[in-house]
């Protein structure tokens, strides 16, 4: 689960800041519909790699339920899916729980 609060705009999309496991975690969102990339801790924590199903959930003013793939495993975390980016960026921030389909 992630508390995120829109910090910075990018050419690309936004950043979202939250923790993740007592650190600072900084959540690119953007809306070109590639799905949601993770750091590897955070793939084996949800026991998925590239390809697999996620599910989204936003919660804010209201809740949204977003299914999404794995587009890879890497150093920063991003969630790529135009529902996800206008539903967070609107509010200016979300609940988000990510949940292996």
């Amino acid at each position: 689960m992630f508390v995120i609060d829109v910090s910075a705009l990018t050419k690309e999309g936004f950043v979202g800041s939250s923790t993740y496991e007592g650190k600072r975690v900084d959540l690119g969102f953007d809306d070109s519909g590639e799905g949601v990339f993770l750091t590897p801790e955070m793939a084996a924590r949800l026991h998925v790699r590239k390809g697999s199903r996620v599910s989204l959930v936003l919660e804010g003013e209201s809740t949204r339920v977003v299914d999404l793939a794995v587009g890879g495993v890497g150093k920063r975390p991003r969630i790529s899916d135009p529902k996800a980016y206008y539903a967070v960026g609107r509010e200016g921030g979300a609940v988000v729980r990510l949940r292996r389909a």
